[in-house]
């Protein structure tokens, strides 16, 4: 009970966040090894700790009020339990924003549109999302009026193929299925219909672009 004591008396003065706290099963039940319990133990309460580390984070108040919703205590106990099964510490505050996100943004109140980008968020690896991330860095990329699509993404690309062989390792010859196995997620579609296409090019979609503001880092 000692580090979870610890989260609770972090967040004495928020009675929300000590509630909410409360309702997470950080227990591992079931496991025969002692050194093994408290070692699953120890995983998923300190993946707990970043997680309530960055929703207590920024002006975003977790009204009392909020605790007698069905539908917010759906989104915590959905959202919680894809955040402690990611290893990645930096995915598991993307839910975490994308759970205040939908306290602020009136636009994400559809509890159906935030299971949408709940399962995206989980779907994604650490790669894919810092591919996107890194091909989003290239969208104010001059454009000439005459370019399409494919030609004004043409400029770049293989300096955004060299970025993900140096930042993600993946290789060169690798990246047009690496970005092909992203189209599942609607946030990145390929060129169709070019006669010069090599394959894998393309651009992220509207759907990205929402998606990204709800999970993104703003301080």
């Amino acid at each position: 009970m000692g580090k979870l004591q610890t989260l609770l008396e972090k967040y004495e003065k928020n009675r929300v966040i000590r509630g909410l706290i409360q309702l997470v099963p950080l227990g591992i039940g079931g496991a025969i090894d002692v050194a093994l319990t408290i070692t699953l133990e120890k995983i998923r309460e300190e993946r707990a700790a970043a997680f309530f580390a960055e929703l207590d984070k920024g002006n975003v108040i977790v009204d009392e009020s909020l605790l007698k919703s069905e539908d917010f205590l759906h989104k915590f106990f959905t959202t919680t339990n894809y955040a402690l099964n990611s290893r990645r510490r930096e995915k598991i505050r993307m839910f975490a924003r994308l759970l205040k996100s939908s306290l602020t943004e009136n636009d994400l109140a559809d509890i159906d549109e935030y299971e949408d980008f709940l399962k995206i968020l989980d779907d994604l690896s650490h790669r894919e999302l810092s591919a996107l991330k890194i091909l989003d860095e290239y969208s104010s990329t001059p454009r000439k009026e005459e370019q399409n699509d494919f030609q004004w993404t043409h400029q770049f690309w293989a300096e955004f193929e060299q970025r993900l062989e140096k930042e993600l390792n993946i290789p060169a010859n690798q990246v047009s299925d690496f970005m092909n196995r992203i189209v599942r997620t609607g946030c990145y579609e390929t060129f169709t219909g070019y006669w010069d296409y090599e394959g894998g090019k393309g651009k992220l979609t509207p759907t990205y672009q929402r998606f990204k503001k709800f999970i993104e880092d703003s301080n």
